[in-house]
């Protein structure tokens, strides 16, 4: 993943770590795969899910990657 090709109009911005994990969520990695990908907790993983969703204006994990795909914060390859 390129962080710099992070659509720069989206507001607010996510954290590169943050791009990571809508990367990781929108490839289907469970809270623990991507704890474990990260050598992060789980709750962990639950605290930046949680933070992207409020940045976003988002009320789900679906919605996460609906804004990930529609402001092109990750490229699908």
């Amino acid at each position: 993943m390129n962080p710099t090709n992070y659509n720069n109009n989206l507001r607010p911005k996510l954290s590169c770590r943050q791009i990571e994990i809508v990367e990781l969520i929108v490839n289907e990695n469970t809270t623990r795969e991507i704890a474990n990908k990260l050598n992060l907790s789980k709750e962990t993983i639950t605290t930046h899910r949680n933070n992207i969703m409020i940045k976003l204006g988002v009320k789900s994990i679906a919605g996460i990657v609906r804004e990930a795909l529609v402001t092109k914060i990750i490229e699908i390859k």
